[in-house]
């Protein structure tokens, strides 16, 4: 993945000349590796947005930091707890959410310059994590009940304020908050929860 952080057009030639052989790397199952020793290799934030459930209050800046400017259309964000196949990997799962947007900007020519990764984190429940002198995240346990649905809600209004022409999708939450999600605020959250949806009725 070295090519992406330094040379994104050529990433992205070669990415869609070969699609069929790049996806097992860029995708499952080669992210899963990425992901487990992200805090570990990490070189630059890839322009990814990481907010913590400690900053809610600077929501806006840190996206628009992010951003640099630029015109966001579509934000994959995840708070990392379901990741499948692997699980709860907390703020390391910034890499889902950039892996799912070279997919969609490779296989579906979406512009790279108008998307935009995002990992939420409100904590983790890895106790290898907590204990890693080199992971990136917050190190507490995962917030739960009004104060996570709380920031969920100030996440999406900031979101949908800085980026008024923007489309959301939601990328490997736990089952039981996508699914209250889902039930307590369809309206504030229509935008996208195809993938918590499919999450929170999965066997």
């Amino acid at each position: 993945m070295q090519i992406f952080d330094t040379n994104r057009t050529l990433f992205y030639y070669l990415f869609n000349e070969h699609v069929v052989e790049f996806m097992p790397i860029v995708y499952d199952p080669v992210i899963a590796k990425s992901i487990e020793n992200y805090s570990e290799f990490f070189v630059n934030p890839q322009n990814a947005a990481f907010i913590s459930i400690e900053n809610s209050d600077d929501i806006e800046e840190i996206l628009k930091n992010a951003a640099s400017g630029r015109d966001i259309r579509l934000i994959v964000a995840t708070d990392a707890e379901g990741i499948l196949g692997i699980g709860d990997w907390g703020t390391n799962g910034v890499d889902i959410s950039v892996g799912k947007l070279m997919v969609y900007s490779a296989a579906a020519g979406i512009d790279p310059k108008m998307v935009l990764p995002v990992v939420l984190d409100v904590g983790t429940n890895r106790q290898s994590l907590l204990d890693d002198p080199l992971y990136l995240g917050d190190r507490f346990k995962r917030v739960r009940g009004d104060k996570y649905y709380e920031f969920i809600d100030k996440f999406v209004h900031a979101a949908r304020k800085v980026f008024p022409r923007l489309y959301l999708h939601w990328e490997d939450f736990g089952r039981s908050n996508a699914a209250n999600i889902l039930k307590n605020t369809p309206k504030a959250y229509r935008l996208s929860m195809t993938t918590c949806k499919a999450r929170a009725s999965s066997p």
